[in-house]
């Protein structure tokens, strides 16, 4: 009995290593459904939309826009506005893009204002507590949880 148990268990184990092995993606694992380095924002799935050859061309588009201005602000001190500066020049109306960039990054700083909020609300708390601590902060500060939409 007390040899069936570990033969059992390492069974177990090597079945489970086998079954998630056949299911990871052929070829290049980098490499997915939304491209190389996974989902990003603002990348959609491209088979659903009504011209799905226009739709993949102008998302290919975007990413080495996005790959181009990482390439050439890597250095820069504001690398967030680097950035912008560097993808709205391309844009068909590079001011609305700013404009859209500058919205982002205001509700960005927003977020992370309230998030550093409630952790200093919730200092010295650890495991459970501080959970309970975050959710009842994220809920007086107005913004709903996971089912809030």
């Amino acid at each position: 009995m007390n040899r069936l148990i570990p033969a059992l268990a390492a069974a177990c184990f090597s079945l489970a290593a086998a079954t998630a092995m056949a299911q990871s993606p052929s070829g290049d694992g980098s490499k997915g459904p939304y491209g190389p380095g996974g989902p990003r924002h603002g990348m959609r799935n491209c088979s659903q939309a009504t011209d799905p050859a226009k739709c993949e061309a102008e998302r290919k588009e975007r990413y080495e826009r996005v790959k181009q201005a990482r390439e050439a602000c890597k250095d820069k001190p504001d690398r967030r506005g680097c950035m912008t500066e560097q993808y709205c020049a391309k844009e068909q109306d590079p001011a609305q893009c700013q404009a859209r960039a500058k919205e982002r990054h205001a509700r960005s700083s927003q977020r992370l204002d309230q998030r550093q909020a409630a952790h200093e609300a919730c200092t010295g708390k650890r495991g459970d507590e501080l959970q309970k601590c975050l959710s009842a902060q994220r809920g007086s500060s107005g913004r709903g949880g996971p089912d809030k939409k």
